[in-house]
Order: C-alpha cells, then sequence, then structure tokens
C-alpha cells in the first residue's frame, strides 16, 4: 500500500528562527575577517580595525548573502578584492576565496 505523508507544518528556515546561530555566525565571520586583516597587514603594510562581532556583524553581514556580506564589510575597511568565482579555494584573494 503507498500512502502519500501526511505533514501538519514545515519550517523551512531555521537560522534564527528557531535555533539562536547569529553568535555563532558572528564569531565565525570575526574569525574569517581578522585572520584576512592580520595576514594582509603583514604582505601589505596595512593596519584595519578588526571585526566587531557586534557591531560589523549587525552593519555589514547579518541578513546578506555571503558575498554581498564580506563585499560591505571590505568596503567599510577601503578593501577591494575581486569577485572571484565559486570555485575559487579557500585562501584565494578574491571575495568567494574569502
Amino acid at each position: 500500500m503507498n500512502q502519500e505523508p501526511h505533514f501538519s507544518a514545515v519550517i523551512f528556515d531555521l537560522d534564527g528562527v528557531v535555533t539562536r546561530t547569529a553568535d555563532l555566525h558572528a564569531r565565525a565571520w570575526k574569525k574569517t575577517f581578522d585572520d584576512f586583516l592580520e595576514a594582509r597587514e603583514e604582505h601589505n603594510d596595512e593596519s584595519h580595525p578588526r571585526f566587531d562581532a557586534k557591531d560589523d556583524y549587525l552593519d555589514y553581514v547579518d541578513g546578506k548573502p555571503r558575498h554581498e556580506g564580506i563585499e560591505s564589510f571590505l568596503e567599510s575597511r577601503g578593501i577591494e578584492l575581486p569577485p572571484g568565482s565559486p570555485d575559487d579555494s579557500a585562501g584565494t584573494e578574491s571575495i568567494y576565496g574569502l
């Protein structure tokens, strides 16, 4: 006997709705951006304020697609990177690589 499954409800987006993930995301972005800024300073003799997990996350990253959040944060620090492509490996100096 082949019966169709019955669902009373379906939740499609749990991120921040059912589970609290913003703090985890902010910490992950802090690590990513701070590592990038530190490496950039070593190679380019520049200095940039580090990522603030509260204010910078809310101002530049939260609620945006990843590539837009990266561009937005980097722009706030006066940094431009080429977009690159989704095939870029981690460490490639591009939006997708970051």
